[in-house]
């Protein structure tokens, strides 16, 4: 028998968080991880009412989301929490510098400083492209050189959450994914959420620039499956990194990702290019994850481009 660990997903009936929820119902592996969830509902998936655990309905900077926590029976091993929550479009942190600075670092301080305990462990969710500018190899000891206010907010909340779960007796890791697309994608607006929606509604998109920026690209259940093992090495007492990857190890263009979804669905994208020269001048242009880090969470077990789109593509064609 396991030893059982509470597992307080914040933001966990969203994209990323379904796909975890999805991965420990399915694998004996995980067996003993008792998820329980803290969510606004905002980027909810359709569906999630169906799923029988624990929840609360709000935001985790609600004075209720404590008293949640608070009735929960907890092992004295700890409980572990994902924090999935926070603002990551890219384009509007120029625009709303002062909602990320809330949303990506002050709340989230907050929300430590009531919730940590000593014993628990705090895995900080990540981004491994922004907070980088694109010109190299991504590695998890890369040093920060963000290209945009978003990468910043970012860095910042990595370091000063780390800090605080320490001064709250807790411990810390991060887990830093590249770009993720896959099932339980209803809500989201990225790239291959967006054309895939096209080319089954038979809509337009729009291309910035000349569709040759590059992303590594991984596929959701991957994301899942690697989250869901930093949380059992730490239930088991397992050694783990302090900071991690979770990406494919390859990048891929924008026109190969339109030639994949083609490729999946049989049909022509309709799709238009425009300049959009603030807007990339913001982003990366390339972005690409060391194949070596990333095999610490996930192995080899990582899902084919072509297949995760066709998965993908059945997901939006149901």
């Amino acid at each position: 028998m396991k030893n059982s660990t509470s597992l307080v997903l914040i933001g966990g009936f969203g994209f990323v968080g379904r796909n975890i929820l999805d991965v420990i119902a399915q694998d004996d592996q995980f067996d003993g991880l008792e998820p329980m969830v803290i969510d606004d509902l905002s980027n909810a998936v359709p569906g999630h009412e169906a799923l029988d655990l624990p929840s609360f309905a709000g935001g985790y900077e609600d004075a209720g989301a404590i008293e949640f926590l608070k009735a929960q029976k907890s092992e004295d091993n700890g409980r572990v929490f994902v924090f999935l929550a926070g603002e990551t479009r890219v384009a509007e942190s120029k625009d709303r510098p002062l909602d990320f600075i809330d949303a990506n670092i002050a709340n989230p301080s907050k929300f430590v400083m009531e919730a940590v305990q000593p014993g628990d462990h705090f895995i900080l969710i990540s981004t491994a492209g922004a907070l980088f500018d694109g010109t190299f190899e991504v590695r998890t000891s890369s040093a920060y050189c963000p290209k945009n206010f978003y990468g910043a907010t970012k860095a910042a909340e990595e370091m000063i959450l780390e800090k605080l779960v320490e001064l709250r007796g807790g411990s810390f890791s991060v887990i830093r994914m590249t770009n993720v697309y896959g099932r339980f994608s209803d809500k989201k607006k990225s790239a291959i959420h967006a054309f895939t929606r096209a080319i089954v509604e038979g809509g337009e998109v729009f291309i910035n620039g000349d569709g040759e920026q590059s992303r590594d690209f991984i596929y959701a259940g991957d994301i899942g499956r690697g989250i869901a093992m930093q949380a059992k090495r730490v239930r088991d007492g397992e050694a783990y990194d302090r900071v991690n990857m979770l990406g494919a190890g390859v990048s891929t263009t924008l026109m190969d990702v339109v030639g994949a979804i083609e490729a999946a669905s049989g049909d022509k994208l309709n799709y238009t290019k425009i300049p959009a020269e603030d807007l990339l001048k913001t982003e990366p242009r390339d972005v690409i994850a060391s194949a070596e880090d990333v095999k610490v969470l996930l192995g080899d077990q990582i899902t084919d481009f072509a297949d995760g789109i066709r998965e993908t593509y059945t997901y939006y064609s149901r």
